[in-house]
């Protein structure tokens, strides 16, 4: 029996958070595990709503750090003339509004691992001082003259390909190596297989037990239809499409009308016998920009209207989203 036959045994459905069973979640949980014996920063990549932010909670959870702070910072939703205060803490009187010391992320998360997601987004001055912390060990807070030796795990996210926004000029090169000591790349959801059921299901029973109700079937035909689906949004955009159907759905089982028009115009089902349904006619079937344009409004629906996210989403730029929505 291989190695990886044996960690298929012990490991559950739920590894600190993240369900599934699919080969590539079994190979990551072990590779978290051995990364979490280790000391070195950490690298995790993967598409938007992949789940980067739990992989680090379980490296935090599996490492011998666990009794400290896991601390998350989004590099992108701070301004970056206030993050490096956020991060490395400031003193009193450093500039104006600053009225009492403040220590910062580093210090706060010592003993414990810190969280730099989207990490793409630090502009080169910030990355210039954070690649000192990374090899020092030490932060100086602002207008303070003395630095603080911080003992702190760094784990960064992202969406992007890092070694392309290096050959871009956009990323220090010497930061992504030091980043890079260990880099986990999480699958997204379309290459888990089986992992859609478990998810749908786990994510049925959540939601049930949210608003009151028993816990809904999960009809075969719109596994199929889920099963086939590329889900761009991964395992956020699944979360979203069942809290949806379990909230709307008049009776005890999720049936494909339940689910958004995008999966019937994508073509996703086909019945679960194998029987592959006759195909409609020719001048029934959308054209491509009009699944194209059902697709990016839906998206933008499950992100609350937020074009930037959706834009990453469908992995295009803000103005051919614009031209999309035809604004």
């Amino acid at each position: 029996m291989s190695d990886l036959d044996l960690v298929v045994q012990e490991v559950t459905e739920d590894f600190h958070g993240m369900i599934g069973r699919s080969t590539v979640m079994v190979a990551l949980y072990e590779q978290v595990r051995r990364i979490a014996r280790a000391g070195g920063a950490v690298l995790i990549c993967g598409e938007s709503g992949v789940g980067k932010e739990l992989v680090t909670q379980a490296l935090h959870a599996e490492s011998d750090r666990c009794g400290g702070p896991l601390i998350p910072v989004n590099c992108a939703g701070i301004p970056s003339e206030l993050l490096e205060s956020e991060l490395f803490g400031h003193a009193s009187g450093a500039f104006t509004g600053a009225q009492h010391a403040r220590r910062g992320l580093f210090v706060e998360a010592h003993g414990g691992t810190l969280l730099l997601d989207e990490i793409a987004e630090l502009a080169p001055e910030m990355q210039a001082k954070l690649l000192r912390v990374l090899q020092d060990g030490q932060v100086r807070p602002l207008g303070a003259n003395l630095e603080r030796r911080v003992d702190v795990r760094v784990a960064a996210a992202t969406n992007r390909d890092l070694e392309r926004e290096v050959a871009r000029g956009r990323l220090r090169e010497d930061l992504f190596f030091r980043l890079a000591t260990f880099k986990v790349r999480v699958p997204p959801l379309r290459e888990r297989g089986e992992d859609v059921r478990r998810l749908a299901l786990h994510f049925i029973r959540r939601f049930s037990a949210e608003i009151g109700r028993e816990p809904l079937d999960l009809s075969d035909a719109a596994l199929s239809l889920l099963s086939g689906y590329p889900f761009p949004g991964n395992v956020r955009e699944l979360a979203n499409l069942i809290e949806r159907a379990v909230t709307f759905c008049c009776g005890g089982r999720i049936v494909p009308s339940d689910l958004p028009e995008t999966l019937h115009a994508c073509g996703a089902g086909i019945p679960v016998s194998g029987v592959r349904a006759r195909p409609p006619r020719a001048a029934s079937m959308p054209t491509l920009r009009q699944v194209q344009l059902r697709y990016v409004r839906y998206v933008l629906d499950q992100l609350d209207g937020n074009k930037r996210r959706a834009a990453e989403v469908l992995g295009i730029g803000r103005r051919t989203l614009y031209r999309y929505l035809g604004e």
